[in-house]
């Protein structure tokens, strides 16, 4: 590094600890200086040190997470009672145990837990939203800047409230991304890897091994997720039938949770409550649904020209009708997520660097409402695991406020109360 950049990571690293928050703008701002992704991981660390639970619904992942980690605090461990309560975890995901246990032996600090959280999934957050800044070419428009905020906000940093799920879901795209685009191989291998954090992404993991066998295939898997797309309805009975009859014991106790059908009755009702909360990743999902076809219309001679696009789009193709086909079962549709976070990948880089043709030019215009619906409901979601800390502290306040945070949803609320 430069005598100049060294500076400018200087004053960076100094910003953070002033206002963490105006840090990771500044980082984006610059985002092709090498110190950036460094200070958008440290800002998810400090997100994560300063994470509001308060608020969180006893069912969540986060609050099971705590009173485990809380519990285990109160216990004493040797190497085979560690493997004792592995087993009778039930759970085959080996992070969030080790983290569990390990970190216990020290504190019963939520802050801390989270904290940990955040370092994890920050390092492979920001590593894939700058694998797609920097493959971004020229000065960055301002409907680049929209849908790379749908990408940043598919799987976003209040996710590690699912720590598991979601950061195998970046760990997942960390190795995926280089594989498809440049054939880097351990990019497989280190995707294969997110089997060890959370057991359900042995389905991605087979996915991607599918496609290694299977190749490009752009026109069949577009034709596939065409008609995935339109499934209304799946027979759940008749594939709990097939699982219970043709699977090893393992793997019917892990994917129970997942099959239940009254839990998809729960989801349908619960959706039905906040309409936003129902139609916000359906209109992204119908927006990324009309530029895929544009990508297949517009993008053929791209696609046959450059193996990285073509096996950027076909593998998008392929996960998305497979994920159009699991979202119909219970806890299914997390899979649409990831399908998104990938297909906005895609999406991101082939709008900002191939020259738009006039049917792309139309049809940005009508996505944006989609666009911007999606955004501003996420953000608001978003507001009841950020902290106000996270937003207007700095390190040094953290300190001194670890585990008594009051969200960003409740500071306005109250906020607006003294104000009326």
């Amino acid at each position: 590094m430069n005598r100049p950049e060294e500076k400018n990571h200087f004053y960076a690293s100094v910003l953070f600890l002033i206002w963490p928050l105006l840090a990771v703008f500044s980082a984006f701002k610059h985002y092709k200086k090498p110190w950036a992704k460094n200070i958008a991981w440290a800002f998810i660390a400090f997100f994560g040190f300063t994470f509001a639970i308060g608020s969180a619904s006893e069912n969540t992942d986060i609050v099971r997470y705590v009173a485990e980690f809380k519990a285990l605090h109160k216990e004493t461990f040797s190497f085979s009672k560690t493997i004792d309560h592995f087993i009778a975890s039930g759970e085959i995901d080996i992070l969030k145990t080790l983290i569990a246990v390990v970190f216990s032996r020290f504190t019963d600090s939520q802050a801390v837990l989270t904290g940990v959280y955040g370092i994890i999934f920050g390092y492979f957050f920001s590593r894939n939203m700058w694998y797609v800044l920097e493959r971004l070419e020229g000065k960055i428009k301002p409907y680049t800047m929209l849908l790379f905020a749908c990408f940043f906000l598919a799987v976003p940093i209040w996710y590690i409230n699912g720590f598991r799920m979601w950061t195998a879901t970046h760990i997942f795209l960390f190795g995926l991304l280089p594989y498809l685009c440049e054939g880097e191989k351990k990019g497989l291998w280190i995707s294969a890897l997110a089997v060890l954090v959370h057991f359900s992404f042995i389905v991605p993991v087979s996915i991607l091994l599918g496609y290694t066998f299977l190749g490009p295939r752009i026109t069949l898997y577009f034709g596939f997720y065409i008609v995935t797309f339109f499934i209304s309805e799946i027979n759940l009975e008749l594939i709990n039938r097939y699982v219970e009859a043709y699977t090893p014991e393992i793997f019917q106790e892990r994917t129970k949770y997942y099959r239940r059908e009254e839990d998809m009755e729960e989801m349908q009702s619960g959706a039905q409550r906040s309409w936003h909360i129902l139609w916000y990743t359906r209109a992204l999902g119908w927006a990324v649904m009309g530029y895929m076809v544009i990508l297949f219309l517009q993008g053929r001679e791209l696609f046959k020209s450059h193996e990285g696009w073509r096996n950027l789009m076909s593998f998008t193709l392929l996960f998305f009708g497979a994920a159009n086909i699991l979202s119909l079962l219970p806890s299914g549709a997390r899979f649409l997520n990831i399908a998104r976070l990938i297909a906005l990948a895609l999406i991101t880089l082939y709008i900002h660097n191939i020259p738009g043709k006039k049917l792309t030019r139309v049809y940005k215009l009508v996505a944006l409402p989609a666009v911007l619906f999606f955004i501003l409901v996420s953000v608001r979601i978003g507001l009841i695991s950020i902290s106000a800390t996270s937003i207007l502290g700095n390190p040094i306040v953290a300190l001194y406020t670890a585990g008594d945070t009051m969200s960003m949803n409740e500071f306005l609320m109250m906020v607006l109360r003294n104000l009326l």
